[in-house]
């Protein structure tokens, strides 16, 4: 019974989502300011989040958007997997240290308590000596 509307079209993407929430967040926001021009300026910006999201969503230009979609998702990513590698180092404080390698700046997780020892970096191989 489809009438085939979406067909050809970029459809609801995680950028697409994200524009929508921030847009049900920027109207609760507009709601509780008190400043009549403030609250019609945030309004707008929600109704602009809308529209952007509703244009993503209706476009048949698929290349551009899925493009658009990739980068919003690599720096999504990249906040997450930042955020998740705090909460690990937060954990392992007390039982490891961490360590740049002088050669290739790779961070690197070695147990603490050991005294000196020779750390060898297994992203470049090179060795060198800390103490934990």
């Amino acid at each position: 019974m489809s009438n085939g509307f979406f067909a050809g079209r970029n459809g609801s993407d995680a950028l697409s989502v994200f524009l929508t929430a921030l847009a049900l967040i920027i109207a609760v926001a507009a709601s509780v300011i008190t400043n009549e021009i403030m609250r019609y300026l945030v309004s707008a910006l929600a109704i602009a989040a809308v529209g952007a999201a509703l244009f993503r969503m209706l476009s048949t230009n698929t290349a551009k958007r899925r493009v658009e979609n990739e980068r919003f998702l690599s720096i999504f990513r990249n906040h997450k997997e930042s955020a998740e590698k705090r909460k690990q180092r937060r954990e392992d404080e007390k039982t490891h240290a961490y360590y740049k390698c002088p050669e290739c700046k790779k961070e690197l997780r070695v147990p603490r308590g050991k005294g000196k020892i020779r750390i060898t970096c297994p992203h470049c191989g090179h060795q060198f000596v800390k103490r934990t």
